[in-house]
């Protein structure tokens, strides 16, 4: 007998290669798991993308810092909730799982969708986005494309496509691959957005540039933000500054201490952000100032770099924002892959996604499916001017659908553990009524976005409506061959 063989029914052994391979367990430390959180957040991309439309909601204006810190106490809260459901369920589908679980199955298989919609749209857009900075990059450093290549959907499609490309084989030869390429690019948009930042606000210290601001603890404080026809589309742009860090819950099954490290570094990566993000806001509010800020759009962070030391300098920040996209793109295909595979074990997802590579002990046909159809979209904008305009709408929406599974997820922690309401006061505010809060907020959030968003929210609302008959479908396809959505529901009475 192979000493790898394992013991089937009956105490038969089961040759090695008929045993179904798995996801390559005991893989990632707390630093690997932290660098994945922060990397899938991808701050640099998430300034670039976002930071004057925050600043331009109707009523926040200066106050972008404080709109920064309102949205980071719900997501906390929801961080928790992940901490404390991954303690009792580390599986890769999370929240998925855990909704499933404790709340309802058809709810956690919708919640599941919402997650892989999502997903699907964002790498859709970020690699467009890459697709955008590659042209600025090689136009602007080296002269290697033409001026009238930078507004080229064609141009920026097909290299959108091969960034895309790249990231899938990345995510396809092995976790170790996927984290070590993270680390390096971690390391890059850090370095450049904190360095920078300092050094901006040093500048303005020092040499008080023309149109430049003095800090002004105002900027922090969220009471200053003018009513919730700001507070809330400025909560659903914070939502998505922060979306991305749960990366490593999806991972959980590659890493060690499964139960334990993977919630560590979510709740880690989040405080490192806030740093970050705020750091890098008040940076660029002080040196520029707000009518530059609304002028210079998604391109605000390259004029911020020039502002601060010249046109190498937004060179570098243009590389770092690059560098960035990348990153967030390959760590939103990689939490895809996973929850589909999770859902696929469970006979609620086809089977082809719950197949998992024996040589890279990665799901290699679900991580090509996801990467697939956002190549389609990808193609979609170069053919369509109403699909373009769709997606470049997408990234100030998409965090309606984040705070939609980010709310259900903290509403299920606090239902998962109500049965040790009083046990004790750390437990009971950490496990039950914090979780509470945040899933309140977020959804609250999620409803008064769509509500006011019109036609821009429709990618949000297609996703969201579509998943009620695509549930319906998959419970009549698998009557009698599954028994997810039959499964008893757990309640926790106990904190340990």
């Amino acid at each position: 007998m192979n000493t790898n063989d394992v013991m089937g029914p009956f105490g038969a052994p089961v040759p090695e290669r008929e045993v179904a391979a798995t996801l390559k367990a005991e893989e990632l430390s707390l630093f690997d798991s932290t660098a994945v959180a922060v990397s899938s957040v991808a701050p640099a991309y998430s300034l670039a993308s976002t930071i004057q439309a925050v600043i331009a909601v109707a009523g926040v204006g200066l106050v972008a810092p404080s709109v920064l810190i309102a949205s980071f106490v719900p997501v906390m809260f929801v961080a928790l909730s992940y901490f404390h459901l991954n303690r009792r369920n580390p599986n890769c589908g999370a929240s998925y799982s855990w909704l499933a679980q404790v709340v309802n199955p058809y709810f956690g298989w919708i919640n599941g969708w919402v997650q892989v919609g999502a997903s699907v749209l964002f790498c859709t857009t970020a690699p467009l986005l890459a697709g955008g900075y590659t042209l600025q990059f090689l136009h602007s450093a080296f002269n290697a494309v033409p001026e009238s290549a930078l507004n080229s959907t064609v141009w920026t499609a097909w290299i959108a496509a091969g960034w895309l490309a790249f990231v899938t084989w990345i995510c396809i030869v092995g976790i170790r691959w996927t984290t070590n390429a993270q680390w390096v690019m971690v390391l890059i948009e850090y370095t450049v957005v904190i360095v920078f930042s300092i050094g901006g606000i040093i500048k303005v210290l020092l040499r008080h540039p023309a149109h430049s601001l003095s800090f002004s603890p105002g900027w922090l404080d969220p009471f200053h933000i003018h009513g919730l026809s700001a507070l809330a589309p400025g909560l659903a742009l914070g939502v998505f500054f922060f979306w991305g860090w749960d990366t490593a819950l999806n991972l959980n099954e590659e890493s060690k201490e499964a139960s334990r490290i993977p919630g560590r570094a979510g709740l880690i990566s989040m405080w490192l952000l806030l740093f970050v993000f705020l750091l890098n806001i008040v940076a660029v509010e002080m040196l520029l100032g707000p009518a530059a800020i609304n002028a210079q759009g998604t391109g605000v962070l390259f004029y911020f770099g020039q502002q601060f030391a010249g046109p190498w300098a937004s060179y570098v920040m243009i590389f770092a924002v690059l560098s960035s996209t990348v990153a967030t793109t390959q760590t939103t295909v990689l939490p895809a892959a996973r929850i589909t595979l999770s859902m696929a074990r469970d006979g609620v997802f086809p089977k082809v996604f719950a197949k998992v590579s024996p040589r890279f002990q990665t799901p290699v046909i679900g991580t090509l499916l996801v990467s697939g159809f956002s190549m389609a979209g990808i193609f979609l904008t170069t053919v369509s001017s109403s699909a373009n305009s769709v997606f470049n709408n997408l990234v100030l929406n998409i965090g309606v659908l984040v705070a939609f599974y980010y709310g259900v997820t903290g509403l299920a922690c606090a239902w998962a553990f109500r049965r040790t309401w009083g046990t004790s006061l750390r437990s009971t505010m950490a496990m039950i009524v914090a979780p509470l809060i945040g899933g309140l907020v977020l959804l609250y959030v999620c409803y008064d976005v769509i509500k006011a968003g019109g036609k821009t929210a429709l990618p949000d609302v297609i996703v969201l409506v579509s998943s009620v008959p695509f549930v319906i479908l998959t419970w009549w396809v698998t009557k009698g061959k599954t028994t997810f959505f039959k499964q008893p529901l757990v309640a926790y009475d106990t904190i340990d």
